[in-house]
């Protein structure tokens, strides 16, 4: 009995091997693992003993995946097939019984053929494919005066994952304010609302480069604004796309519509100028900050703005800490209203 049930582990140990893919080291050392990609000259595994592997392909003697891959040179048609090292260091990809032979620095990336087909021919549902974080903070205060204070943000993006070859798509932009406070003393009560979401619907033509339309609402009782409706488009540019750091510029044209509590109506057409600065600080801290402006055409010498800058500390994958500044600017508020409307806000975040 225990000779058959050696003899069924040897077994499954071989089947096991031989499913694996297998690298040789020049210096004679054999790893075992599942291929991933190489890229960059690395060759990626994962090893159920050792984890995520990167290796050197000029460090490699042998290799051979087991799996198709599609493989990728710098302005040419990927091709799959089988894939193998040569002792000379080159790929050799096998199509339909035909070799080619590719040298290494000429290699772009190389994926697994279903992975690379599932990221050229992605098509996810409307609800699927979003990314961003909302943020929830009160306040509550009870003594001679009571005061409350509630502050909600959400901020989302949802875009197509990037693939190994850049093809023209949409990306949709969503953003939303509220902060909602209420004083009372004795029989006085004053409240402040303020809420303010952007939709910006963009089409990325290229890797940095895109055209865009927006529609705004805003509702800001500190300046006496009963409703701002904010209709435009124009151009926008990525001018840093790092892991750590994203900057992005856009310019463009809107027409507004205002109405103010007093009841007095105003259209305009200004100008947009924006830009959105992302840099992750260190590997739990965040740093963020958007600013647009727009001067007024119609009403030359008026304009408006609003900036937001934020600091978030992770605390886990999902949950963190946040703090926030939002300045929201006017130069023709109602009558009695100021200019400035600016709020502080600290909060617990969540990221999906």
């Amino acid at each position: 009995m225990k000779r058959i049930i050696y003899t069924i582990l040897t077994l499954l140990s071989f089947a096991a091997a031989a499913n694996a893919d297998i690298v040789t080291l020049k210096n004679g050392d054999r790893v075992t693992g599942a291929f991933v990609n190489e890229k960059a000259g690395k060759l990626q595994l994962k090893s159920e003993d050792l984890g995520d592997l990167s290796i050197p392909v000029d460090k490699i003697a042998s290799f051979a995946a087991e799996k198709p891959v599609a493989l990728m040179v710098k302005g040419e048609k990927p091709v799959e097939g089988q894939l193998e090292l040569t002792p000379s260091g080159e790929w050799k990809l096998t199509t339909s019984g035909a070799s080619q032979t590719i040298a290494a620095a000429n290699v772009e990336m190389i994926l697994l053929a279903t992975e690379y087909e599932s990221l050229e021919h992605h098509n996810a549902k409307p609800w699927k494919d979003w990314k961003g974080a909302s943020t929830l903070g009160y306040s509550l205060q009870r003594g001679d005066q009571n005061t409350s204070n509630l502050a909600i943000t959400v901020a989302a993006v949802r875009e197509r994952p990037a693939g190994p070859i850049f093809h023209s798509h949409w990306r949709t932009n969503f953003g939303l304010t509220t902060l909602l406070a209420r004083a009372t003393q004795g029989a006085t009560s004053v409240t402040s609302n303020t809420v303010t979401t952007g939709l910006r619907e963009d089409y990325v033509f290229s890797p940095d480069n895109f055209v865009f339309v927006i529609d705004g609402i805003d509702h800001i009782g500190a300046q006496g604004l009963y409703l701002r409706e904010t209709f435009g488009g124009g151009y926008g540019r990525t001018l840093i796309n790092h892991a750590r750091t994203n900057f992005s510029v856009l310019a463009g044209a809107t027409f507004v519509h205002e109405k103010f509590f007093t009841g007095m109506h105003d259209q305009t057409a200004a100008i947009l100028v924006g830009e959105k600065l992302g840099v992750q600080l260190s590997k739990r801290v965040r740093f963020d900050h958007n600013l647009n402006f727009y001067p007024n055409i119609s009403k030359p010498g008026q304009y408006r703005f609003d900036t937001t800058t934020g600091l978030t500390a992770n605390l886990s994958r999902r949950f963190s800490l946040n703090t926030s500044f939002v300045d929201l600017y006017l130069t023709n508020p109602a009558a009695g209203s100021h200019k400035n409307n600016v709020a502080f806000t600290t909060g617990v975040g969540y990221a999906f």
